[in-house]
Order: structure tokens, then sequence, then C-alpha cells
């Protein structure tokens, strides 16, 4: 039984990753790979970069620190920026890798397996509104129906405290308040600052920013106390209207105090939730000025999903079907000749096929769509209750076929 959860944990591990690898390739993403292990400069030295208590370090035989891969963003930045410089052309990448991080709570793990892409490409609403697409899409192709996506912008909040004569520890902890819309503690932390008034109440505002798109930018636009702040909203705006014409609405909220953990986000944030796990399983967001930090400009725009998360809520009904053997083939020892020809033929064909004697045991019907029987007697094909006799290999393929037409 150990084995079996093990089996089934593992083939629903493949199906999402597979699904998802398909979906990334419809819109024209190629996979690449990044190494396992990168320099701690690459991190250290990066503004914009993850906590680096979270990376697991290791030193090789020069006596080098390395890391232990924390994010794949960063490392693909850094060899774009010395392979092509600044960007003439969009580039489409993918990626299918374990990241590694030091996890603060009980029963987390190190490596993490993630899925997602790199879109290299000038800011636009239609740039943006695509890349949240594909992430909505990919979710509804995990047969996921209580899908929310939402969508922020890192611009509104960085604009509001730009110039103000705060700390960076203030900033941190007022980020950590809105991020977990602490309305209790963020009043009296504001009021303790020496701030306008207006700019007080603005940043109170901010956990309440969230919900329907239109409501939530009306709303928005009351406390937007500068145009950069305004065009921001209308932005916002721009890629949702788009994102409707993709039929999206519905899985669509606003979230005006999403402070993504990735410093380097400088424009649309964005992240998702499906089922009733209580955490995101992707996160993404535009990332214009992270090239800058290795001399190249090279905006993009990117999200990562968390294979774990997925396999955690994913249903086993959800994958059931995809996970059937096609054809289960029983052989008396005579037979065993024919059995191997029907076999490597039905897999040349790409079936799922197990093959074995009857001296080993019945077939589980559950497991197979078609089951067949290769007896002294006779041959039979069976579906669920119906059983069809064949006599050679030609024959069981045209009533394979005939049957595969009509279900």
């Amino acid at each position: 039984m150990y084995s079996k959860l093990i089996s089934d944990e593992h083939e629903k591990y493949e199906q999402i990753i597979d699904t998802i690898s398909k979906r990334f390739t419809t819109y024209g993403y190629k996979r690449i790979k990044t190494s396992a292990f990168e320099q701690y400069d690459l991190y250290s030295k990066v503004k914009s970069s993850i906590n680096q208590l979270e990376m697991i370090k290791v030193i090789d035989y020069t006596g080098e620190v390395l890391v232990l891969r924390p994010d794949v963003t960063i490392p693909v930045t850094q060899e774009l920026a010395h392979t092509i410089g600044n960007l003439a052309d969009e580039l489409r990448y993918y990626y299918v890798q374990e990241v590694f991080r030091q996890p603060f709570e009980q029963n987390e793990k190190i490596g993490r397996t993630q899925a997602g892409i790199e879109y290299f490409c000038e800011s636009s609403p239609e740039a943006d509104a695509e890349v949240i697409a594909l992430a909505c899409h990919t979710m509804k192709d995990l047969g996921f129906a209580n899908i929310k996506i939402e969508i922020g912008h890192a611009g509104f909040f960085n604009e509001l405290i730009r110039n103000l004569p705060l700390k960076s520890r203030q900033i941190s902890q007022l980020k950590t308040l809105i991020q977990a819309k602490n309305v209790v503690e963020i009043g009296p932390f504001v009021k303790n600052l020496d701030i306008d008034e207006a700019v007080k109440q603005a940043i109170e505002q901010i956990p309440f920013l969230y919900g329907n798109p239109a409501d939530v930018t009306e709303k928005a636009k009351r406390i937007a106390l500068t145009s950069e702040m305004q065009d921001t909203l209308d932005y916002l705006m721009d890629v949702y209207s788009i994102l409707k014409m993709y039929g999206l609405e519905q899985y669509l909220v606003v979230d005006l105090g999403l402070i993504n953990h990735m410093d380097y986000y400088s424009g649309v944030i964005f992240q998702g939730y499906v089922g009733r796990l209580g955490k995101p399983v992707l996160m993404g967001g535009r990332y214009d000025q992270l090239g800058n930090e290795f001399g190249a400009t090279l905006p993009a725009i990117g999200f990562a999903c968390e294979i774990d998360s997925l396999v955690k809520v994913a249903t086993d009904s959800d994958f059931a079907s995809s996970s059937l053997i096609d054809v289960q083939i029983v052989y008396e020892k005579e037979q065993l000749e024919l059995a191997i020809q029907i076999a490597n033929e039905l897999r040349d064909q790409s079936m799922k096929v197990l093959s074995k004697s009857v001296d080993i045991g019945q077939p589980d019907s559950r497991l197979s769509a078609y089951t067949v029987y290769l007896k002294q007697e006779g041959h039979v094909l069976q579906e669920d209750d119906d059983r069809i006799s064949f006599t050679n290999l030609e024959e069981l393929l045209r009533l394979l076929d005939g049957l595969k037409g009509v279900s």
C-alpha cells in the first residue's frame, strides 16, 4: 500500500508537470535549464534579491562560496546580460526545476520544484495581460474550477512612499503590515511617522483596496496623490480590459496591497490561488530593472508555479483517467510471442501497456481501458462488460481503432 501511495503521488506530480509544460509551449516558450550551483556573489551583490538567510550555502574545493539555486530569474537575466546585452527581440523561456531555500516553518522542504516562464519584452498592457492569461489557462488545464488571480502593481505603493523620510527598517515593517492586511496595527504605526496626514490616510486605505477591479480602481483614485499613481491605476485597468477579451474576468481581483517578497518586481505583480489552499500556488510580476544590475537593459515579466503545492491541492479524480493504463495483456505461456508483438505495436503508438502471464494472476480491470486475453482456445478484447473475439494482431488493431473512435 505504501509503495502504491508513492507511485500515485509521483504519477500526479509528473502529470501536472506535463500539463504545465504543454500549456507553456502553446504560448511559444522554449525550455531552458540553469545550474544547480551559483556563485554566492551573484545574489549578495544584487540589490534586488531574495533573503540571504534563506540561501543554502556550500564551499567548493577552491574555497569559493556557492549557493544551491534559490531562484531562476536572476541567473537567467545575468546570462542574457552577458550574452546578448540589451534586448533587441522578445525572448520566451520556461523551466521546470528545483529551487532550494532554508525553510523557516516546520515540515517545509528545502528543495521545491518550480515551473515558470520568463518573458523578456517591452512593458505593455498586452504583454502583461498575456502572461496573466497564461497563468490562468495553466490552472484551468489542471482542472481547478475555483481559480483566483490577484493582480497588483509595485509602482502604486513605491510611488506613495518614494519621498518619505523612512528608514529601510520602517519600510520593511510597513510592507509586512500591508501584505498581512493588519489594519489594527497599521494605524498606530503610521501615526508615529513624521509624514503628511494625506499620506498617512492613503497608507491606511491600501489594505482595503481589494476586490472587483473597476470598484477598487475607483476607490484608489481618491487616494492617488501623484500623477504617477494615477497612471499606474490606468495601466492596471488596461491590463484588466485585455484580460476580459480572454474571457477570464471571473477569475480576477485587484489587490493594491499585494507586495511580493521579491524586491526586483517593479510593475504588475500577481499571485494565484486554487482550491482551499491558504497560500498562493503561483507568483509573478514584471521586473524591468533587474537587468540593470548586470549592465544591460532587459525588461521582462514572468511567474513560477509551486508544483508541490499543486500536487497537494489536486484531487485524485482530476488525474484518475489520465493515469490509467491503456491496455492490459494477459497471456498463456504459449501465446508469449503474440503478446510481445501486440505490446510492441501498441507502445509504438504511444499507448501505455502492461503485459503479464496468467500464472501471475488476473488483471484488475479498473486499472486499464482495455484488457486483452490471449489463450489457446481463443483471443478476447474486453472493454467494461463487452467482450469481442479476434484472431490476430491486425484484427485487434482494427477493433481498438474502432472502439477509440466511438469513445
